[in-house]
């Protein structure tokens, strides 16, 4: 019970009681006024609430702007624009920016799922979040040893159990997608903790980094590129954040190529010791020093050895 009091006519305090039923219902009609522009000669901001948007309950809307859920009209807007295109929905929220997920502490099933739009805060309800059928989209497989997965897109994980789980791919960023994993995380049904590494290995590789055995084991590099069809030796990543390039050694261990690359042609060989016309033999090609005392590999180049090897210095 909630114990508010009011003056009477004698000018003293009497208290009353409210029950939390009460009071939510006092709050759901002030929103509903909010929501139909009663009550009030203040200017509001405008949105129209479509056909569809009404077979839910009134009260379940009404809640969305109530104060206590710190959500105003013009946050709905990008929601009710989109209430029949789910998938514009889940592209706001999964590829979107600023995207956190809460509940009002009252009203647990009156959450919402935030996200910024063109630079302003939008919010799309909990209980209207779009599921996403994991069944229907494709696994995540590499093809010859080069992973290619189409930025801004929707793939299906399988973990150890079977179950299969809507994975997004967004510029780089691969992982369990926030509109399934933000509401299990909060209803305490945490995604299991091999999901959170395979994920951390795949985004770290599409994004260019190193893996460090501080973060990632050995053993499950090696088990989570198996799992994607990646085997030992040379192999790539795409998903949108551009093509990058590894060596999968058997023990797990990963070369990052494309930084080996970079660091060998950045270096001047002359001033290291070597002469001009000496040559590298640097993944089954050969490199020779040139006038300017630097040698020039491309990633592009066809590499058919992971064997490095260093002409002898003069000095």
């Amino acid at each position: 019970m909630i114990n508010t009091a009011f003056t009477g006519a004698n000018g003293v305090r009497q208290p009353l009681l409210h029950s939390k039923k009460t009071n939510k219902i006092a709050r759901q009609r002030a929103a509903l006024q909010l929501l139909s522009g009663t009550g009030s000669g203040r200017s509001r901001d405008s949105f129209t609430i479509s056909s569809e948007a009404r077979k839910f309950s009134r009260e379940r809307i009404a809640a969305l702007v109530d104060k206590s859920a710190n959500v105003s009209k013009g946050e709905l807007s990008y929601y009710f624009a989109n209430y029949n295109d789910p998938s514009a929905i889940l592209d706001a929220i999964n590829f979107g920016t600023h995207v956190e997920c809460g509940y009002n502490p009252e009203f647990k099933d009156y959450g919402v799922m935030r996200f910024d739009y063109n630079g302003s805060s939008q919010v799309v309800p909990n209980y209207a979040v779009p599921k996403i059928n994991a069944n229907s989209l494709p696994g995540i497989h590499a093809e010859n040893n080069c992973l290619v997965l189409k930025n801004k897109s929707y793939y299906a994980w399988t973990t150890s159990n079977g179950s299969r789980y809507a994975w997004a791919v967004n510029n780089g960023m691969i992982g369990y997608a926030r509109s399934e994993s933000m509401l299990a995380e909060n209803n305490g049904t945490n995604y299991k903790s091999e999901m959170r590494k395979a994920s951390g290995i795949l985004a770290a590789l599409a994004q260019g980094e190193s893996l460090w055995d501080v973060l990632h084991s050995r053993k499950e590099v090696l088990a989570t590129c198996e799992k994607v069809g990646i085997t030992p030796g040379f192999f790539s990543i795409d998903a949108g954040a551009g093509k990058h390039t590894y060596i999968l050694r058997e023990s797990g261990a990963v070369i990052n190529v494309d930084n080996n690359i970079a660091r060998w042609n950045s270096i001047n060989w002359i001033g290291s010791g070597y002469k001009e016309g000496d040559t590298f033999s640097i993944y089954g090609n050969e490199y020779a020093i040139d006038s300017s005392g630097h040698i020039h590999v491309s990633v592009d180049d066809t590499f058919t050895s992971t064997e490095v090897k260093y002409p002898k210095r003069t000095m």
